[in-house]
């Protein structure tokens, strides 16, 4: 999202979050935040960008009300003000929504294709020990071997040519004496058969399209929360400059101001947003986080932070955060993790929406 133009205010002093003055005493501020000093209340802490110009704007509101109920900006009021606060939640609950959505569809594609990669590894080596004598079905056998199932498209190709043979090797086991069953695979307690290949097969288009469809309507109430935070912020923060530069400054509404919150000057630390959360590594049972690339400048702490549903009151537990990925656990089948992303500096934390995951058994 691109940086909101450089708006210069005639008090020195604090500063916007990309660094531009914006209001404030005309001295420094007497004591300095420094590392290892806690973090002064005029800095927004432990928030969501969102959540950091809501609560601006609920302090604004008030005082804006008060002193200064008629004037407008621009042709915007107290009552736009207030219809933008309200508006925070709703779309804030829209977008966890969307983000739910998008999350469950993007791990059943990666759950159908595991499957399809654990059957056209295990099943090839199945058939050829039970059926090494049979010349034909070995040299379909072999032919298998000539895809290594590594990726989304070589591992589509051998679920493709499996099946078939899968198919020819049950014919051939049923027309032994005495007849052998056909084939199957338990993935996750639950016995697989060519018929459930073929199932994934045809399915996999259609959760690829859903996986999509998902990831859209996200980013449109992303993008919604952006928009609103963007107009929130640039109207709380022209009557600040407004109110600051007409109040005058032996007033009670110049006081008044005092209350609202404004930035130090050095830059907040932008967040590292989470892209994916899956099941998987070590025995597939740990969680498997994925960052969207870039984020966390002006940051000096970076950090992926996770609680434990029913055990952790809060997310109590933490790594550094590696921007290739985090491994995290393992963790027991059944047990609900929940993630966000907290970045800091000396102006503050700003912290990610909460990312679910619940462990499943594993797909191995």
């Amino acid at each position: 999202m691109p940086n909101p133009p450089i708006l210069r205010w005639n008090s020195p002093g604090a500063r916007w979050n990309d660094g531009s003055v914006w209001g404030g005493s005309a001295s420094p501020p007497e004591n300095l935040v420094l590392p290892g000093q806690p973090i002064t209340l005029n800095s927004p802490t432990n928030m969501e960008f969102w959540q950091v110009t809501k609560e601006r704007a609920e302090i604004t509101l008030p005082i804006w009300v008060q002193y200064a109920p008629t004037t407008k900006i621009g042709t915007k009021g107290t009552t736009d003000l207030s219809g933008y606060i309200d508006q925070f939640e709703p779309l804030m609950q829209q977008r966890t929504d969307a983000q739910d959505d998008f999350d469950a569809a993007y791990r059943a594609v990666q759950s159908s294709l595991l499957k399809m990669k654990v059957l056209g590894t295990k099943i090839p080596a199945i058939i050829e020990a039970q059926l090494e004598e049979n010349e034909g079905i070995m040299a379909d056998v072999n032919d298998l071997y000539a895809t290594s199932p590594r990726a989304e498209g070589t591992i589509l190709k051998r679920a493709r040519d499996l099946y078939p043979v899968w198919v020819r090797a049950n014919t051939a086991l049923a027309a032994l004496t005495p007849a052998q069953p056909a084939i199957t695979r338990l993935i996750g307690g639950v016995p697989h058969t060519a018929v459930m290949l073929k199932a994934l097969l045809d399915g996999y288009t259609d959760l690829v399209k859903t996986m999509h469809d998902k990831a859209e309507a996200l980013e449109v109430k992303r993008a919604a929360l952006r928009e609103l935070d963007r107009a929130t912020d640039q109207l709380s923060k022209r009557w600040y400059r407004l109110a600051k530069n007409t109040f005058e400054p032996d007033s009670a509404a110049y006081a008044a101001l005092d209350a609202i919150p404004t930035e130090p000057g050095t830059a907040a630390p932008e967040t590292v947003e989470i892209n994916t959360v899956v099941q998987g590594g070590d025995g597939g049972l740990q969680v498997l986080v994925n960052y969207v690339p870039g984020g966390g400048d002006h940051a000096t702490t970076k950090l992926v932070k996770w609680q434990v549903v029913g055990t952790d009151a809060t997310f109590a537990h933490s790594a550094p955060l590696d921007a290739s990925g985090n491994a995290l656990g393992p963790f027991a089948v059944g047990t609900v993790v929940k993630l966000i992303t907290e970045v800091s500096n000396s102006a503050g934390t700003r912290t990610t929406a909460v990312r679910t995951i619940t462990l499943q058994t594993p797909i191995v």
